[in-house]
């Protein structure tokens, strides 16, 4: 496989796991939430994945 196509499945592999973690859905007495959520029992690794996460998320939007 190559480099361009690597880092092509890359993004769409990415860009299918935000529209996971970002699927809104409502309950019946009309409040909003995220069903998926990915979690650390340890608050620096929880704070790691949320940067992590932003930059990934940044770098999809960048692109277009």
């Amino acid at each position: 496989m190559s480099l361009t196509s690597k880092a092509q499945a890359y993004d769409v592999l990415i860009k299918a796991l935000f529209e996971i973690l970002d699927t809104v859905e409502e309950t019946d007495d009309g409040r909003e939430f995220r069903p998926t959520v990915i979690r650390s029992c340890r608050s620096l690794d929880a704070e790691k994945l949320d940067h992590i996460l932003v930059a990934l998320k940044n770098t999809l939007e960048d692109q277009g």
